[in-house]
């Protein structure tokens, strides 16, 4: 049920005019001007914590202009909601930070964003990018987004005063960590739905339960990779490209400090669910995105990358798909529309699978037994 109350256009442009008189010079305001806010669009994902419109309002400079206005902490719980007690408050922290200003050439954040509080509430405005946003993502553009990630995260890694900014979010490869028992769950009940039904073969499942089991050697193995800066939740949803191919992104609440190769593994994960068209090669990509960070970093991040790729798909790939997203195929959510269903079914099976691959790679075997092969202890 939604139970957000949505601000009124009295309140829209009140924060609004303020946000403005922030920007100063750079934003093009000139104090004396009002704010009048013509509509509303409520573009609210409904999953996450967030109230999310789009403003056409008039400026008092001769024409509407769309802006974007976000409420952290106004949406609704749901499901895949993280035990995360920052969640409502980084982003804000993120516009009010210098770690905005380190985004290097090729990434950028939405035009005129920035936070404020404005009648109680925490606001977070920018200019609307929809046209960027609303595009045809091909495999071409998935390379850009390898190659451009590597020019975020190398830099990083010889800061370690970036990485010391408390409010970051940690470890958020392992953030649905807290959904492993349900997984497991939903794995044993698998049989006694006929929608899910042959999803997996019983060697799938076993081997499934095995994953999960391996949260704890998983986690000590990205604790020794090379952590960077993450926007952590990169995905198409979140990415705009412009017409000078600068990638423009969005919804910065799970930045955080985590290993190379996770943005791009939750890139790839969520590529075709959300939209991208064709089928990624992820072992190039990854290896063009190795191969970049290893050159602007000045010593061999390969195998570091590779690595925390293959974690992210066997912790938060996985334990989004079999916790809340097997749950939510039980609930009854997606029973309205068969394509929907099909679209979640092959999104679970898809990812589930990737983790197996990357399962073998690392070298886990029966459910809890095994040593990771990481290729690490030579190095």
């Amino acid at each position: 049920m939604n139970d957000r109350r949505l601000p009124s256009p009295e309140e829209v442009g009140g924060a609004l005019a303020e946000h403005l008189r922030q920007l100063g010079p750079s934003g093009q305001w000139q104090h004396g001007r009002t704010v009048k806010v013509l509509s509303t669009e409520d573009l609210s994902p409904g999953l996450g914590q967030a109230t999310v419109l789009r403003v056409s309002a008039d400026l008092g400079d001769g024409g509407p202009a769309s802006w974007i206005a976000k409420l952290p902490a106004g949406g609704n719980q749901s499901l895949l909601e993280l035990s995360d007690p920052a969640l409502t408050e980084r982003e804000t922290r993120f516009f009010g930070s210098p770690l905005r200003g380190i985004l290097p050439d090729g990434l950028a954040t939405a035009p005129d964003a920035g936070a404020l509080r404005h009648g109680g509430s925490e606001w977070i405005f920018m200019r609307d990018v929809g046209e960027a946003m609303d595009r045809r993502w091909t495999v071409a553009d998935a390379h850009l987004v390898a190659a451009r990630l590597a020019r975020l995260h190398a830099p990083v890694t010889a800061d370690p005063g970036v990485l010391a900014t408390p409010w970051l979010e940690r470890n958020g490869y392992a953030g649905y960590a807290h959904h492993v028992p349900a997984g497991h769950e939903n794995l044993e009940l698998l049989g006694q739905d006929e929608r899910l039904a042959g999803l997996f073969s019983p060697e799938q499942v076993r081997r499934l339960h095995g994953c999960l089991a391996a949260l704890g050697r998983l986690t000590a193995v990205a604790d020794g990779l090379t952590p960077t800066l993450l926007h952590g939740d990169l995905h198409l949803r979140n990415l705009g490209l412009t017409a000078d191919r600068t990638l423009v992104l969005i919804d910065w609440e799970h930045v955080g400090v985590g290993p190379v190769g996770v943005d791009l593994a939750t890139f790839v994960s969520l590529y075709r669910l959300f939209g991208g068209e064709g089928e990624p090669d992820e072992r190039a990509l990854l290896a063009e995105y190795g191969t970049a960070l290893s050159e602007i970093a000045g010593r061999d991040l390969r195998r570091d990358a590779e690595l925390g790729f293959a974690v992210c798909h066997l912790t938060w790939g996985l334990h989004l798909r079999l916790g809340p997203g097997l749950t939510a195929v039980r609930q009854g959510v997606f029973d309205g529309s068969a394509d929907a269903l099909s679209a979640h079914l092959e999104d679970v099976r898809s990812g589930a699978l990737r983790a197996l691959f990357w399962a073998t790679e690392l070298g886990i075997g029966e459910a809890g037994t095994g040593e990771l092969r990481t290729g690490k202890e030579d190095s």
